[in-house]
């Protein structure tokens, strides 16, 4: 598995291009709807809002993909599906969008949106369901 860390240049590139950028998953945060493996494709905008799952740095420089739950004072709360403590980010550390993700390496595209989705999303957005999640999977 090649580190994000040695894509980021290239992602750099492809959103300088406008174009999107694929990536495999690595990680239990976002269980259960994104599991190791999963392939997303993110794309870089500028405008967020609740619910979105947002590929960012941290300041130790690691990279997370979390959902935006509060946006508050222009800083964004952030959590993982998985999990219940909420993270402040500030915009500036925000790489990216995910627009659809594919499971297991299989060919279906799943797009974040349509009723399942947004089903999905407003159930997570209760920390008891993500305390829930964290205990099962």
């Amino acid at each position: 598995m090649i580190k994000l860390e040695l894509l980021y240049p290239l992602m750099l590139e492809a959103f300088n291009e406008n174009k999107s950028f694929s990536f495999p998953v690595k990680g239990t945060s976002m269980r259960p709807m994104l599991k190791n493996d999963d392939v997303v494709t993110i794309v870089s905008i500028n405008n967020y809002k609740k619910g979105d799952i947002l590929l960012y740095k941290r300041l130790d420089e690691s990279f997370v993909l979390h959902r935006v739950r509060k946006i508050k004072n222009n800083k964004l709360y952030i959590v993982g599906d998985h999990q219940t403590g909420l993270e402040e980010v500030n915009y500036n550390q925000v790489i990216a969008k995910v627009i659809n993700y594919k499971k297991n390496n299989k060919d279906k595209v799943y797009n974040l949106k349509g009723v399942k989705y947004n089903l999905y999303k407003f159930i997570v957005k209760f920390k008891i369901i993500r305390f829930i999640f964290s205990k099962i999977f």
